[in-house]
């Protein structure tokens, strides 16, 4: 029995609860490479909010990959994603594009809590804003926009039973019935306010400050997630100056960090590493310290959390 295979069983027998689906980060080409590809993404989301038992919390289509928070079993969740691969795949073969490798696989994280939900959901609003694609709740190809957000309102469609049923099958690519309630937007593709649980994602918050605020400040829950997941998260120069200011508070309150001494800004170096793996250079940048005395601390017995 290969990996995948072991996998499979283990995703398979997983029980009814909260889950976030990633598929794999696809280096060597998209999943989608345009709008239309895109668009086709969006019905495949509604499609599997149509036919398989499974609430979708919320979604992003990244242009090489894939996050999906949802509820049901770990059996419905592998059926999804092999779902959402075979339409993916049909679609490049169709439009001629590079094809996914055949083992392309993915990874299902329980999420056993709520601060568990908070966090993965905050998580999928950021990938956009982390790929500086759009700024958060400004993306198109996912749900997040709709959250806190009164302009989402205005994002609206067509119902579908105002659309002939060969425009509808035109629109998703299936011959699988949509309620006649749901939305098509003309460029967006089946509308996610159509199915999106929003009511379980703003039942999380107490408002929409703290969400908004935990999206651009959280760090370190995304750091964690994204070692989880396989992923890379490229924080700027901003966001790592208020992670060293909040952490060298922390840890030395009432001090500036220009004031610590050469032994302190060891210490503060480990716990940035340990945490949110800052390279040794970027260390070095932000503590104006020689990059060979920081590596110094972060290998040293008596600093290095490396050695203890």
């Amino acid at each position: 029995m290969d990996i995948r295979q072991k996998e499979a069983r283990e995703y398979k027998a997983l029980p009814l609860a909260y889950y976030h689906l990633c598929t794999d980060g696809w280096s060597n080409g998209k999943l989608f490479n345009n709008t239309a590809q895109f668009r086709f993404g969006m019905a495949t989301i509604a499609l599997v909010a149509v036919m398989f038992d499974a609430k979708i919390i919320s979604f992003e289509l990244m242009p090489n990959h894939v996050h999906i928070i949802l509820y049901g079993t770990g059996e419905t969740c592998l059926t999804v994603f092999r779902f959402i691969r075979h339409r993916v795949v049909t679609r490049l073969k169709e439009d001629g594009n590079l094809l996914p490798p055949d083992d392309y696989w993915f990874k299902l994280k329980p999420l056993p809590d709520k601060k568990a939900l908070q966090q993965e959901i905050i998580y999928l609003a950021r990938n956009p804003y982390e790929k500086e694609i759009a700024i958060p709740g400004c993306y198109l190809w996912g749900s997040s926009y709709l959250f806190f957000s009164r302009v989402a309102d205005f994002v609206r469609g067509k119902l579908v039973r105002e659309i002939s049923v060969r425009e509808v099958r035109r629109a998703i690519g299936s011959k699988i019935p949509l309620p006649e309630t749901w939305e098509i937007h003309p460029d967006l593709g089946v509308l996610p306010r159509s199915y999106v649980r929003t009511d379980i994602v703003c039942a999380r918050f107490n408002s929409a400050k703290e969400y908004l605020t935990r999206l651009v400040k959280d760090y370190e829950s995304a750091v964690h997630i994204a070692q989880e997941l396989g992923e890379e998260i490229a924080l700027s120069r901003e966001e790592m100056n208020d992670i060293l200011y909040k952490k060298a508070t922390e840890m030395f309150p009432g001090r500036l960090v220009k004031n610590l001494t050469q032994e302190e800004k060891g210490r503060l170096a480990v716990v940035l590493e340990k945490q949110y793996h800052f390279t040794s250079q970027t260390l070095a940048d932000l503590l104006y310290m020689p990059e060979r005395i920081i590596s110094q601390f972060l290998n040293s017995k008596d600093f290095g959390y490396r050695k203890r």
